[in-house]
């Protein structure tokens, strides 16, 4: 028994002596926060979004602001009106404020949609970028959080620049 655990010590002694290849990791870092605000992608994204809702936007706003009229017009005149009348216009103004609140939030709704469809697509883009990236610059893993990052492993420039070059075909 003793010889046995004495083999055994030895084998596991000796392994440890024998040379094992050493490796290693090469690590990068992104800015996906700087990737997502200086992509030619994500301008365009804006852009796109600014079009889509710029018009429905401009209407919206035109009916608040005649509402807003509307509204002022009855507080300066309510005092010579007769009581019908005031409880009719009142009973217009509220019914129409509901209708601008619906539209409102529908319009929100919408804009906040279109908003992260289009931050999806952009995410997706620039995730396959930083993956194409690291494979030829041979990285083997690359963060987005961290908190602490060396300018020396910053691979923010890089993904940024292929952006760039794939914007620009």
């Amino acid at each position: 028994m003793k010889f046995c655990k004495l083999v055994k010590f030895s084998l596991a002694a000796w392994l440890l002596l024998l040379p094992f290849p050493s490796y290693s990791v090469e690590i990068a870092y992104v800015d996906a926060r700087r990737l997502i605000d200086e992509a030619p992608q994500g301008r365009d994204e804006v852009k796109k979004l600014e079009a889509e809702f710029s018009e429905r936007g401009r209407e919206l706003q035109a009916r608040i602001d005649l509402f807003t009229t509307h509204e002022k017009e009855l507080q300066k005149n309510a005092v010579t009106m007769s009581s019908e009348e005031l409880e009719e216009r009142t009973g217009e103004l509220r019914d129409m404020q509901r209708s601008l609140q619906r539209e409102q939030q529908i319009y929100n709704e919408d804009y906040a949609r279109s908003r992260n469809q289009g931050l999806a697509r952009l995410e997706q883009l620039i995730s396959i970028v930083i993956i194409d990236v690291a494979k030829r610059e041979k990285i083997d893993l690359v963060l987005q959080q961290a908190v602490y990052a060396s300018r020396d492993i910053d691979l923010t420039g890089k993904v940024l620049e292929e952006l760039d070059k794939r914007y620009r075909e």
